[in-house]
C-alpha cells in the first residue's frame, strides 16, 4: 500500500461492469447463439479468462469473497440470506472490503447500486453508493474504481417469456435439459437478456471513451456465478 500511495506514475483507474446469473454465453466465448458485440469487442482489445470459477453458486456469498478475497466459508457468510434469517455475518477487524485500501491510496471509489454481501458494507468502503465516475464529489484527475451492476440478466428477468427475439428452434439445449417448446423459450429469454445486457455495457465504455478515459482504464466484465436456469445457479457444478 505504501508503494502505491508514494507511487509518482499516474494511477489506472479502475472499472468494473458486473452482470447477474449468467454463464460465459459470449459470442467471445465461442457461443453462435449468443448476441453481444460490445462486449466481443471488449475481449478483442483484452484477454478472456477460460478457467475462471466462483466460490459458490449463489449471488451473495459469492459477493462477499469477491470484496473482501476471504472464502465464505471462513468468513461465515455461506448460507444465503443471512441477514433474512435474523443476523448477519460480522467480518473479524482484520478482514477489509479492498475498495478501503484503494481509498488509502487516493482512489475515488463508487459503487453503483448493489453490495449484497451477506454483511453490512462499512461507511469506508466506498466514496459514493451509486453514478460512476462522472459524480461531482470525484477530484479533477483523481483516480476512480468504479463498480456498475448490470441487472438485466438476473433469473428474475427470465419468468415472463410470452415473446422472445432469439430463435428458440436455435437455442443450444443442454444435454440434460428436456426438448419442449417451454424449455427452448425459456433459453431464448435468457439469451435476449444477455443481449440487452451487452447493449448496456456498450453504453457504459462509449461514456469512457467520450470522457477520453479509455486508455487509463482497465476494465474488468464479470458474472457473480452461472445461469439462472436450472443446474446452474445454486448448483455446485461447473455450470453453477
Amino acid at each position: 500500500l505504501a508503494s502505491v500511495a508514494g507511487a509518482t506514475e499516474p494511477k489506472p483507474n479502475i472499472l468494473w461492469i458486473s452482470c447477474e446469473d449468467m454463464s460465459p454465453d459470449l459470442g467471445c466465448y465461442g457461443d453462435r447463439y449468443a448476441t453481444t458485440p460490445q462486449l466481443d469487442q471488449l475481449a478483442s482489445q483484452g484477454c478472456r479468462y477460460t478457467r475462471a470459477f466462483v466460490v459458490f453458486p449463489v449471488c451473495a456469498p459469492s459477493r462477499s469473497a469477491i470484496i473482501t478475497g476471504v472464502h465464505p466459508g471462513t468468513l461465515g457468510t455461506m448460507h444465503m440470506r443471512t441477514g433474512d434469517k435474523g443476523y448477519e455475518a460480522v467480518p473479524p477487524p482484520d478482514v477489509k472490503c479492498f475498495p478501503e485500501y484503494l481509498r488509502a491510496a487516493g482512489y475515488y471509489c463508487v459503487n453503483h447500486t448493489k453490495t449484497d454481501y451477506q454483511f453490512a458494507a462499512p461507511f469506508t468502503a466506498w466514496d459514493a453508493p451509486k453514478g460512476d465516475w462522472r459524480n461531482a464529489d470525484r477530484k479533477p484527475g483523481q483516480p476512480f474504481f468504479c463498480v456498475i451492476n448490470l441487472a438485466i440478466s438476473h433469473e428474475s428477468r427470465d419468468w415472463d417469456i410470452k415473446q422472445v427475439s432469439h430463435n428458440p428452434a436455435q437455442a443450444p439445449l443442454p444435454p440434460f435439459y428436456p426438448d419442449t417448446p417451454k424449455v427452448r423459450r425459456g433459453l431464448a429469454r435468457y439469451y435476449d437478456q444477455v443481449e440487452k445486457m451487452d447493449g448496456q455495457a456498450g453504453d457504459i465504455l462509449r461514456r469512457l471513451k467520450e470522457d477520453g478515459l479509455a486508455d487509463s482504464t482497465i476494465v474488468f466484465f464479470w458474472s457473480d456465478h452461472g445461469r439462472g436456469l436450472p443446474r446452474y445457479k445454486r448448483w455446485p457444478y461447473d455450470t453453477g
